[in-house]
């Protein structure tokens, strides 16, 4: 199975905690989830690298799509930087509503998270 990436607001923490759950209970062991402590980013960790090893690597960056998501410059940097690097994006909307997301992130087909926890969109 591929490498996933799990991008999302640091305050849409717990939601992120809960697809990377989903996630491992339904066969994906290599997902990217930087709250992991685990597979995510170790204290004393320099934060910056570790996201970009994780990108470099992983072959579909999940977007967890929250207002919080939409307003964050970092967030915005890893799908930027994923489409620059080929990889597949999935759109989870977790919170913001369909019109808010800007038209640039239309390119790929959004979903629902209850669609997301109900699918095999990534295989």
């Amino acid at each position: 199975m591929g490498n996933i990436f799990i991008s999302h607001s640091s305050s849409d923490g717990d939601r992120a905690r809960e697809v990377l759950d989903w996630l491992t209970a339904n066969g994906w062991d290599d997902v990217f989830l930087d709250l992991d402590p685990e597979r995510g980013i170790g204290a004393g960790q320099r934060w910056k690298d570790a996201l970009q090893k994780a990108a470099q690597r992983c072959e579909v960056v999940l977007a967890l799509i929250s207002n919080q998501w939409l307003a964050s410059r970092w967030c915005r940097a890893e799908i930027d930087t994923a489409r620059l690097m080929g990889k597949k994006i999935i759109i989870a909307l977790i919170g913001a509503d369909k019109s808010d997301v800007p038209l640039d992130l239309t390119d790929e087909q959004s979903i629902s998270m209850l669609v997301l926890m109900n699918t095999s969109a990534w295989r």
